[in-house]
C-alpha cells in the first residue's frame, strides 16, 4: 500500500499537536505554586471572559514561574491562571 507525502505528513502533526497538548498540562508543582502566589495589591479586572486556549489581554501582567520556563501566571477577575509566557495563552484556570 502505497501513501502520499501529504497524508503522512498530516498525520505526523496531527500526532505531535496531540502528544504536545498533552504535554502542555502544568505539574502539581506549578498549580501549587500558583494556588499560592500572593495576589496584587491592586485588583486587575479585565471585561473579556477568561478562556482557557486564548490569550489574556495585553493589559494583564504575567509573571514567569521560578524554575519552570514554560509557564507563567497572572490573577485577573479574582481568578488565577497559568499562561504560557511566549504567547500569554491560557492553559489553566485554578478553581
Amino acid at each position: 500500500m502505497k501513501y502520499r507525502p501529504a497524508a503522512i505528513t498530516a498525520a505526523a502533526l496531527l500526532a505531535s499537536s496531540a502528544a504536545f497538548g498533552q504535554s502542555v498540562m502544568p505539574s502539581e508543582k506549578v498549580i501549587t505554586f500558583v494556588q499560592k502566589a500572593p495576589a496584587p495589591q491592586e485588583r486587575v479586572v479585565v471585561k473579556e471572559r477568561i478562556v482557557v486556549g486564548q490569550p489574556l489581554p495585553d493589559s494583564v501582567a504575567v509573571t514567569p514561574i521560578p524554575d519552570e520556563t514554560g509557564y507563567a501566571y497572572a490573577i485577573v477577575n479574582d481568578e488565577r491562571v497559568i499562561v504560557e509566557p511566549s504567547t500569554r495563552k491560557v492553559i489553566q484556570v485554578i478553581q
